[in-house]
């Protein structure tokens, strides 16, 4: 994690100013409310006061994650609140902009992971990420508010993410053009992958901001890996680079230590999804499981994406490689016999098949904690990957 360009301009300094009034900031700056502009949630819970939090799972998938059908129900729940694969598209001819936002304490179930990884150096591990008409400018948490703003009751726990969307110079400095006579920028900026996030204004001292055009869809059913464990950018995660790649809208369903819960797919399906990544099975090396339930579970799941995508192109991922020493399998774990169950599970129900092996190197490099890809391992997971479906997928 860096901090990129993600800085504090001029938008900080003239929201946070003693001296202005309610009416003089909005005369000075155009704003939007930042929900309007997101991408990859199924919804937005009303957090009051103008504050909105996405919500990338229906209610009634949340609930199946939270009942006695799934495997770990609590650790499911924490998880389902992060705003993995959420993001706000626009376009502005402003020189900066300034996001409104309130993030969540840090999951338990991920403070468990990534404290193992730190050993006592706790790091961040995540923030919010902003690219800037194709150009990635790094990942920063939100500068906290120091004073509440007039038109807004309550600053405590609010923090302004600011970007300068002008390209630095030679000399690292932006050449900041007159705002509202600059040139057109497309942003995109990612939302936290590892904690839930609410949502409020979104400021640009340009004269417009406008919503991207919609595109078609790329739904990422998957576990930790999939959410964006230990990328440490959440543009960075396998399932942001794949998406940016095919030019898709990316909605992340990915779920920290998840398995083949058929429930979890409940409700109505994601619209216009032109591709389905399944990425689901090593969860199973940690705990009792035999294969018979893998099997019935496997193809049950496999069987209702299918059955509510069948346009869609279908692609599931066999376990991917870890560190047997690092992360010893469970004895009474069936994770050896998975790979195969899944491939026989896909087959039936016509999904292109990708060999997780395949994707990523065994090495401290790419594999954090023997199990969970760092930023080069996510990198090169993606890569692998978009050449595998690049010349027609599957990897039996």
């Amino acid at each position: 994690m860096n901090g990129g360009d993600v800085t504090m301009p001029r938008i900080y300094e003239v929201l946070t100013s003693a001296s202005l009034h309610a009416e003089s900031v909005r005369s000075m700056l155009v704003s939007v409310s930042a929900h309007e502009l997101a991408r990859g949630m199924h919804s937005f819970d009303d957090a009051g006061s103008g504050w909105m939090r996405p919500r990338r799972l229906s209610v009634a998938q949340a609930r199946a994650l939270e009942s006695c059908l799934a495997w770990h129900p609590g650790l499911y729940r924490q998880m389902a609140r992060t705003s993995a694969g959420v993001c706000l598209r626009f376009a502005t001819d402003g020189a900066e902009v300034a996001l409104a936002v309130r993030l969540d304490e840090e999951p338990r179930g991920t403070e468990v992971v990534l404290a193992a990884i730190d050993h006592g150096r706790r790091m961040p591990h995540d923030g919010i990420s902003v690219m800037v008409d194709g150009q990635a400018r790094g990942c920063a948490m939100p500068h906290p508010l120091n004073r509440s703003l007039p038109w807004m009751e309550d600053a405590q726990g609010v923090g302004i993410y600011s970007i300068s969307l002008d390209e630095a110079d030679a000399s690292g400095t932006a050449t900041m053009a007159i705002p509202g006579l600059g040139e057109r920028h497309e942003v995109c900026i990612w939302l936290p992958c590892l904690r839930g996030c609410e949502l409020r204004e979104l400021w640009s001292d340009g004269t417009y901001i406008e919503p991207l055009p919609a595109r078609k869809r790329l739904l990422v059913l998957g576990d930790s890996l999939g959410q964006g464990f230990c990328a440490d950018d959440p543009m960075l995660a396998w399932p942001s680079l794949v998406a940016e790649s095919l030019s898709l809208d990316l909605v992340n369903h990915s779920i920290g230590g998840q398995v083949f819960q058929p429930t979890a797919l409940i409700g109505e399906p994601v619209q216009d999804v032109a591709l389905v990544l399944v990425e689901l099975g090593n969860n199973y090396r940690h705990e009792i499981c035999p294969a018979s339930l893998v099997m019935r579970d496997s193809t049950a799941y496999l069987r209702e994406v299918a059955s509510l995508y069948p346009e869609a192109r279908r692609v599931a991922i066999t376990p991917t490689g870890h560190d047997a020493d690092a992360c010893p399998v469970h004895e009474g774990s069936c994770a050896r016999e998975v790979p195969a169950i899944v491939r026989v599970a896909a087959r039936k129900r016509g999904f292109e098949i990708v060999d997780g092996m395949r994707l990523l190197d065994q090495g401290d490099v790419t594999l954090l904690d023997g199990e969970h890809p760092s930023a080069a391992g996510h990198a090169q997971m993606a890569a692998r990957l978009l050449t595998m479906l690049a010349s027609s997928g599957a990897a039996c």
